[in-house]
């Protein structure tokens, strides 16, 4: 039994370190393109109850570094009971190129946020589609950054959010947050490398644009509509299921769209059950890879305990971890490198400590239980 163990866990770790170089590959893969004709965007954005959110978003959207004529901003009130309403009709009255739209109750067979950036994309005039969320920050040059990269053959593009805070933090916090933002900057890591390859496997709806002639060919959120989340990582894979499509990740530093992160640590956990519940409704090729994986990380595990019966070789296991730790060194320098984060990779040791547990916790909590979300 011990044999069968050995093999698998040889087996797998190859199976790994394969996923690996193919993400690096795709990195190594990507470029900035500069184009220079200004395409009409509209930026859509759904709110709910996000009215200590909405002021400094607008203004952020309001003043980008692109002509006004030719962008326009779309935000849906999505059933709010705060004073979303009221901070939306205000701004409109005083800005030519933002428009609201309200949502009273949600009807047809679109659910939560699909229904309201259906809502509002349906009366888009942007020939691109730019997403984002209520607690972001967009750069002044983001659309413009967006803007160049969506040269004719291109009809998708997705950016890097990083995570920020204006909370005052004691040690432990601050260390926590690194450990988020750097494994945050993993799955962008994974989300580039794929789209190197012109495969959508993860992307953020802070930062995410495609053609509208796109949405409308694929028929929206049909087939994906009665998903409470997954208005942009499912979305993607449905698009790149279709193989029509080219994708691009930008890596310009004008195209950031910092996210603010002030949630409690209740939101927080919510938040990680319904980014792992989305598993169920991946297509079969991601559900390999990521079962691959989960099987990897609890044989490291065990293992690991056998060493301590005598019953699998230590120095086997060793050489297997430390050329794991070595590969996604390399690749998170390299992510980090591309996106000017390098900063980040000082935490890296204590990521590789916590992630393994974190990683299977959640995803057993997120795809046998439910979550919360507003």
């Amino acid at each position: 039994m011990i044999e069968i163990f050995t093999s698998v866990f040889i087996v797998l770790s190859i199976a790994y370190y394969s996923f690996l170089f193919f993400i690096l590959l795709g990195l190594l893969r990507l470029q900035n393109y500069r184009q220079n004709k200004y395409h009409s965007i509209s930026v859509i954005v759904s709110a709910r109850n996000e009215e200590k959110n909405l002021i400094p978003l607008i203004n952020h959207l309001s003043n980008q570094n692109y002509p006004s004529t030719k962008y326009e901003i779309i935000i849906v009130n999505d059933r709010s009971s705060d004073n979303t309403e009221t901070i939306l009709k205000k701004y409109s009255q005083n800005l030519d190129n933002l428009r609201y739209v309200s949502i009273i109750e949600q009807e047809g067979n679109l659910v939560g946020k699909k229904n309201a950036l259906d809502k509002a994309i349906a009366i888009a005039n942007g020939e691109i589609i730019a997403f984002t969320d209520a607690d972001c920050r967009p750069t002044a040059n983001w659309l413009s950054a967006i803007n160049r990269q969506f040269i004719d053959k291109v009809d998708v593009v997705v950016g890097y959010s990083p995570l920020v805070s204006h909370k005052n933090k004691h040690l432990l916090s601050e260390i926590l947050f690194a450990i988020k933002r750097l494994e945050r900057l993993s799955i962008f890591a994974i989300s580039a490398g794929t789209i190197g390859w012109n495969w959508g496997v993860t992307c953020t709806a802070r930062n995410f644009a495609y053609r509208k002639s796109v949405y409308n060919d694929i028929g929206g959120f049909s087939g994906i509509g009665h998903i409470l989340s997954g208005d942009d990582d499912l979305m993607l894979q449905k698009i790149s299921k279709s193989k029509r499509y080219n994708l691009h990740f930008v890596v310009d530093k004008d195209s950031y769209v910092p996210s603010i992160e002030d949630k409690s640590k209740y939101e927080q956990y919510q938040q990680e059950k319904r980014r792992a519940s989305k598993w169920r409704y991946y297509p079969i090729s991601i559900k390999l890879i990521t079962s691959i994986i989960f099987v990897f990380y609890i044989l490291i595990i065990y293992t690991f305990i056998l060493i301590f019966t005598n019953d699998f070789s230590w120095i086997l296991w060793l050489k297997l971890i430390v050329l794991k730790i070595c590969l996604e060194f390399i690749l998170m320098a390299k992510i980090a490198l591309s996106l000017k984060e390098t900063k980040r990779l000082w935490i890296f040791p204590l990521c590789e400590i916590f992630y393994i547990p974190y990683f299977l916790s959640f995803a057993i909590l997120g795809t046998l239980k439910g979550y919360k979300w507003k």
